[in-house]
């Protein structure tokens, strides 16, 4: 069937007028993960980097609803994986995540060294000498109460937030959103530098427990 003259106008006229809004709309947020490609060779998610500290790590990409997600898991282990990103936080400040926590290591809390176990770990890495980097870290954590905030024992340029803790939300999705630059002034106060890498870390090791989490599609926005 043809198209008439001024059918193909009032097309051509809407696609105009949507094409600013859908760059808009894309404009105002960053993928940086939907674990959708797969993992490597070694088990991580292909363009991430794992890191192994202590015991086997346990990692697998699943699907749950429909979802692409991440499941990490830990048997008196310490482990994670990391990826560099480049986010301009001026521009972008906050960042989206979800993870759901499905077991939290016996007696884990980060305010002391001998019990710094957490099912949930994700970190905004800022700064490219290692030596130097301060480090931004949200954290599922199991007796440590929620909103606490501290000094990682393990790496004192690392700031700590606890997000979510104890039993309360066990096994349920918990969708976050944190200003990171705000973020990273109150807790460094002074402006951020340059994003680096983003991590994600779990570890039972301090504790001899078990840790189990998930994650789903982490992403950074103006809003």
């Amino acid at each position: 069937m043809k198209m008439h003259h001024y059918q193909r106008v009032l097309v051509i006229a809407v696609i105009v007028i949507l094409l600013p809004l859908t760059a808009r709309a894309d404009a105002d947020r960053l993928i940086i993960e939907g674990f959708s490609n797969g993992v490597d060779e070694k088990g991580a998610p292909v363009g991430w980097e794992l890191k192994e500290n202590e015991g086997t790590p346990q990692i697998s990409l699943v699907t749950e609803n429909g979802d692409h997600v991440l499941h990490l898991a830990s048997d008196n282990a310490s482990f994670g994986i990391t990826k560099e990103i480049e986010v301009d936080l001026k521009q972008y400040p906050f960042i989206n995540f979800r993870w759901k926590a499905t077991e939290l290591p016996k007696g884990g809390d980060f305010r002391e060294k001998k019990t710094d176990d957490q099912a949930g770990q994700l970190y905004v890495v800022f700064g490219t000498f290692k030596l130097t980097a301060k480090i931004v870290g949200y954290l599922w954590e199991n007796k440590t109460p929620k909103f606490t905030t501290g000094v990682s024992p393990a790496w004192g340029k690392t700031r700590l937030i606890v997000l979510q803790s104890g039993p309360e939300n066990i096994g349920k999705w918990m969708q976050e959103k944190r200003n990171v630059y705000d973020d990273y002034k109150t807790l460094f106060g002074k402006e951020p530098p340059k994003t680096s890498l983003i991590s994600i870390f779990i570890n039972s090791q301090h504790t001899k427990s078990r840790a189990e989490c998930y994650y789903g599609e982490i992403s950074f926005s103006k809003r």
